[in-house]
């Protein structure tokens, strides 16, 4: 099942950077949030009702794949866009860190609870904290800034807008940092 999860993450992250060149980060992180959250609510129904067979896990692994692609793959652009150049290594370490903790919180639900308890109530469990996340990031995450939020703290307001090349060679310029490490979706050439 994770080499289904797997296989959904790619095959929607090799689409994204085409579809944020004309819709927002936060619709697409929103949308896979409801993505996860669907699929999750599938695992909790499929539990539930005892169906669960390769071919009914399989594609929910999928979907819960793609929603996890469409949070995860725009985050290199929303830190861009949010932190002050000089602070990009600060914005991706707190973004790991933060990415990491939740991880360290929801494997230990997953196991103890699947293990003590059953399926049923760690999907349930972890659907919970799913709909906490994603009702957490709609209120946290305003839809529009004001001009005094629109430019990252410290960004002149004149700043030109970087090129997806600039930023690419940027980004491999930043090997050994963590913004290496994170995906700054940015278009193949």
């Amino acid at each position: 099942m994770l080499a289904a999860s797997g296989g959904g993450t790619p095959l929607v992250a090799l689409f994204l950077p085409r579809v944020l060149d004309r819709i927002a980060e936060r619709i697409v992180m929103m949308t896979g949030a409801l993505v996860l959250l669907a699929g999750v609510l599938a695992a909790v129904a499929m539990t539930a009702t005892q169906v669960a067979s390769w071919m009914v896990t399989a594609p929910i692994w999928v979907i819960i794949g793609g929603g996890m692609a469409m949070i995860v793959t725009p985050t290199g652009r929303v830190i861009r866009g949010s932190v002050a150049k000089q602070d990009l290594p600060a914005g991706f370490a707190a973004q790991f860190s933060l990415s990491h903790l939740a991880w360290l919180v929801t494997y230990p639900i997953a196991g103890w609870i699947g293990t003590a308890s059953g399926f049923t109530l760690a999907w349930s469990v972890l659907a919970a904290l799913a709909i906490a996340g994603a009702i957490a990031a709609h209120l946290l995450w305003p839809r529009e800034q004001k001009d005094s939020e629109a430019a990252p703290t410290g960004v002149a307001a004149a700043e030109p807008v970087i090129s997806d090349r600039a930023v690419r060679e940027e980004t491999e310029a930043a090997e050994g940092t963590l913004a290496a490490c994170q995906c700054a979706c940015v278009r193949t050439v």
